[in-house]
C-alpha cells in the first residue's frame, strides 16, 4: 500500500524520535447507527486518512499541533475531556484520556505528550474524521508503549476511544468509525453487529463501485440525536446493553413509553406513534443491512444495490431534489445507481454503482461541480516510522 499523503505531511514536522501512525476516515453504508438497538450496520473505510506524530515532551503538557495551519495548543495533561477547545484538540485530549486512564497505555510519569496531526479527510461531511484522528493517536501510542498489535488489542482500543468520547459527545456518538479505522481489512465492507460487537469483513465485489460525493461549499447538519437518546434510555430502564437482548422488546418498550406519558403527559417521552416508528425503522433497516451483506458476500452487486435502493425509499434518505446534493445526483437519474445520504444529512452521499459505469458516474458528478472520493485501496490504520 502506498504511504498516505497525510503521513508525508506530518513527517515533515515530526521530530527524529516521533512515532507516526495513520488511520482512515469511514462512512456508514447501510443499517442502524444506534448501537443501543443491537442492530446491524454496514460501513467501510475510506482512502483518505489522518496521520499523527506522537512523542513525549518535558513540559508536562499535552501539546496538539496542526500541520495544516501551523498552530500549537498546549493544555494540562487531561484527567477528563476539557471544554472550550477546537474540535480536533478536544478529540486528541479525549483519546489521551482513554489511552492513559482506561487502557493505561500512555505512561503516567509526569511527562507530557506532543501530538502533531495532518488530515486529508474532508471536514464536516460525516466521514469519521475525529474518530480517525483519535484512532491514529491510539495506534501511535500502542506502537510506542504497547506490547502487541492484534485484533483483540485493536478492538479494545476502539471500545475505549468510543466509550470515552460517547461520555463527552452523547449516546449518538457511533462506534463503527473506530472499528473501520482500526480493524478494516483491505478493500472490505464491515458488517457490524451491535448486539455482540462482532465484525464480519466482506471483500468488496469487483463488480461494485462505491464512491462518496459532496458539494465543496456545503457541509451537513449533525445527525439526529433524539432517537439515539430514546433507545439509550430504554436500555437503561430495562437494564440491558442493547434492545436485542430484551425479549419482546418492541411491545415492552411501547408499554413503557405509554406508561411514562400517562404519568407525565408533558414529559420528554416521545409519542407512542413516534416511538413505534423509530423501533420499526431500526428493525427494518437492520434487516436490510443483513440482507445486503449477504448479497455482497455472494458478489451480487445488482441485488445489493436493489436492497439499498429499497432502504432509501423506505427511509427517505435520498437527497432533496432542490438541495446541492440533490442537484449533484440529478444527472445520474438515467443511470443504474443508488445515492444515499450520509448520517449527517446534507453533507455527502454514498453512491452505489456498477463497476463498469464508475468512471462515467464520477465524471458526471464532477461536471456538475461535485467532489468525489472513490472507495478503493482502503485498509485499516497502522504505525509507520516508529523508532521503537
Amino acid at each position: 500500500m502506498p504511504v498516505p499523503a497525510a503521513v508525508e505531511r506530518v513527517r515533515e514536522h515530526a521530530g527524529p524520535d516521533a512515532t507516526i501512525a495513520h488511520a482512515p476516515g469511514s462512512v456508514e453504508l447501510l443499517g442502524e447507527t444506534c448501537a443501543a438497538t443491537g442492530g446491524m450496520l454496514l460501513a467501510t473505510a475510506l482512502p483518505e486518512s489522518v496521520a499523527v506524530a506522537l512523542e513525549p515532551n518535558d513540559t508536562g503538557e499535552l501539546i496538539v499541533a496542526s500541520t495544516r495551519i501551523g498552530d500549537e495548543t498546549p493544555l494540562p495533561m487531561p484527567d477528563a475531556i476539557p471544554a472550550g477547545y477546537p474540535a480536533e484538540v478536544t478529540a486528541v485530549a479525549a483519546a489521551v484520556v482513554a489511552l492513559q486512564h482506561t487502557m493505561h497505555l500512555i505512561p503516567r510519569t509526569g511527562a507530557g505528550v506532543t501530538v502533531r496531526w495532518a488530515s486529508t479527510i474532508p471536514v464536516g461531511r460525516g466521514l469519521g474524521e475525529l474518530a480517525a484522528l483519535q484512532s491514529a493517536v491510539a495506534l501511535a501510542a500502542n506502537a510506542r508503549w504497547g506490547d502487541r498489535d492484534d485484533v483483540p488489542t485493536r478492538a479494545r482500543l476502539a471500545a475505549a476511544l468510543h466509550e470515552t468520547s460517547a461520555d463527552h459527545y452523547g449516546d449518538h456518538w457511533p462506534l463503527h468509525p473506530y472499528t473501520a479505522a482500526l480493524r478494516s481489512q483491505p478493500d472490505s465492507v464491515l458488517t457490524c453487529n451491535h448486539s455482540d460487537e462482532a465484525v464480519t469483513q466482506t471483500p468488496r465485489p469487483d463488480n461494485l463501485a462505491l464512491m462518496v460525493a459532496y458539494s465543496p461549499d456545503i457541509t451537513g447538519a449533525s445527525p439526529q440525536v433524539e432517537r439515539h437518546e430514546f433507545f439509550a434510555e430504554a436500555c437503561s430502564a430495562f437494564g440491558v446493553p442493547t434492545l436485542h437482548g430484551l425479549p419482546e422488546a418492541e411491545t415492552r418498550v411501547i408499554d413503557w413509553v405509554r406508561a411514562r406519558r400517562e404519568v407525565q403527559p408533558d414529559g420528554d417521552a416521545p409519542t407512542v406513534g413516534r416511538a413505534t416508528k423509530w423501533l420499526d425503522d431500526a428493525s427494518g433497516c437492520s434487516d436490510r443491512a443483513r440482507a445486503v451483506s449477504a448479497h455482497l458476500r455472494h458478489g451480487d452487486a445488482a441485488a445489493a444495490m436493489a436492497g439499498v435502493a429499497h432502504d432509501v425509499s423506505v427511509r427517505d434518505t435520498a437527497p432533496a431534489a432542490d438541495s446541492p446534493l440533490g442537484r449533484l445526483v440529478a444527472s445520474l437519474e438515467d443511470r443504474d445507481v443508488v445515492a444515499r445520504c450520509c448520517p449527517a444529512r446534507g453533507a455527502a452521499v454514498v453512491v452505489w454503482a456498477h463497476a463498469d459505469d464508475a468512471d462515467d458516474v464520477e465524471a458526471a458528478i464532477r461536471r456538475d461541480g461535485g467532489s468525489v472520493l472513490r472507495v478503493t485501496g482502503t485498509d485499516a490504520g497502522d504505525a509507520v516510522d516508529s523508532p521503537f
